[in-house]
């Protein structure tokens, strides 16, 4: 078979989230829309946004434990060295009927100390009836020229790390490994994994670091978005991430 090889950086996102903050407008707050919203400050709500093919989305790293929404709901971003500002990005998609594409971001994080939060109100989810399982986050520290991802913990951590991959059209995982990022030979990697047969949507990985030492970790994958009648798309890619076995107490 002949491949189309596709050189992507991390965030080839196909539903491109992380561009909703490039215009936030005032509105009704009353509605469901994504408008500036206050106490606390965000972009938040529902908005309509064009998807593109030919790609493959990571879209969530977290630990959450929600079975329904109170009258709030919080996050925490862990603090790594040298890391500032982290970009927080929350989303829920319907992509069976597309009834939804539910986006907050732009977050007025507190500073805890080892730790970035945000609580904020869940009218919007409520009113939209956003289903608690299916709440997404990621969360990203720029250091220099590396992007560093590390674990969301959505309302309380299960215990268990989950990555979430988007993408419209069929993807198999031929291979999906974490190893620690200071290995240079990849073998004998601590989480190893694939999926052979090709899905749609969200595609999730869970992995139990709580053995795992803290630490800096790469996440190495190969995937083959499949279409009919077309040469396949081989994607190749590097994810660096920062795990630490508190984080998922």
């Amino acid at each position: 078979m002949n491949y189309k090889i596709l050189l992507t950086s991390l965030l080839i996102l196909s539903i491109n989230p992380l561009s909703a903050n490039a215009y936030c407008p005032q509105g009704n707050p009353r509605s469901t829309d994504y408008i500036r919203r206050k106490t606390p400050d965000r972009c938040e709500g529902i908005k309509v946004q064009p998807i593109s093919g030919n790609s493959l989305s990571l879209i969530s790293i977290a630990t959450r434990n929600i079975n329904d929404y109170g009258d709030k709901i919080s996050l925490q971003v862990p603090r790594i060295k040298k890391g500032n500002n982290p970009e927080v990005l929350v989303t829920s998609r319907d992509d069976k009927h597309n009834k939804y594409n539910y986006i907050l971001d732009d977050l007025l994080l507190s500073n805890n100390g080892e730790s970035f939060g945000f609580s904020w109100d869940t009218y919007v989810l409520k009113t939209a009836n956003i289903p608690a399982n299916k709440l997404r986050a990621l969360a990203s520290y720029s250091l220099g020229s590396q992007k560093v991802y590390v674990p969301v913990t959505l309302a309380k951590s299960s215990g268990k790390y989950e990555f979430v991959f988007y993408s419209q059209d069929r993807v198999r995982f031929t291979s999906l490994k974490i190893f620690p990022l200071e290995k240079k030979k990849e073998d004998n990697p601590i989480y190893s994994t694939s999926r052979k047969t090709a899905n749609s949507g969200e595609i999730s990985f869970i992995w139990d670091g709580s053995k795992a030492p803290g630490g800096r970790y790469k996440l190495h994958y190969i995937a083959f978005i499949d279409r009919i009648n077309e040469p396949s798309d081989r994607i190749e890619n590097v994810i660096v991430f920062e795990h630490h076995p508190n984080w998922l107490k």
